[in-house]
């Protein structure tokens, strides 16, 4: 894959200019990596400002779709629900919870981690698979997991990006 060159402006406002040597999209983010990055970093494309160079390289809208969340509804959503249906909803289909592991963390954060991961919906892993949606890593982090949850497919995150999804369902 070539190179692009995009100027972004980032959740804080602050505008910069990305290079990535190894890169990949789909249709809301473009994740790679620059020369110097040891990981790659997530970009959402409605943030990019212009394209500098390697425009005629993205997909666009023949670009795949992004994974999409599955917020776990409130326990007062759920109460509301209940009381106005009698009939048992339907479980999720398996498959349909995302998956999100996390790597290169103190085991007390991480275990902090985890549980923010549980209560806002998403299924732990402890390593990465074909179905895996979100890597989380740490400054510990090893390059297998990173390489395989790539391949994968996967969202590869830090904790700031992580924090941030669960508060506001966005990558920032």
């Amino acid at each position: 894959m070539t190179t692009i060159k995009f100027s972004y402006r980032d959740a804080k406002g602050d505008l910069s200019e990305r290079e990535l040597i190894q890169w990949s999209e789909n249709s809301v983010y473009i994740q790679g990596r620059s020369a110097s990055d040891s990981f790659p970093k997530t970009f959402r494309k409605d943030r990019i400002i212009e394209v500098l160079f390697g425009a005629e390289l993205l997909l666009n809208d023949a670009a795949p779709t992004a994974p999409r969340l599955q917020q776990k509804p409130r326990p007062s959503a759920l109460a509301a629900l209940e009381a106005t249906s009698s009939t048992p909803q339907p479980k999720a289909p398996p498959g349909g919870v995302n998956q999100i592991l996390f790597t290169g963390f103190a085991a007390a954060y991480r275990t902090e981690l985890e549980q923010k991961a549980v209560d806002f919906g998403l299924k732990v892993m402890t390593t990465p698979g074909k179905t895996l949606t979100f890597l989380c890593y740490g400054d510990n982090a090893g390059p297998t997991k990173v390489v395989k949850a790539q391949e994968a497919g996967a969202f590869i995150i830090d904790a700031e990006q992580f924090l941030n999804l669960i508060t506001t369902g966005e990558m920032p």
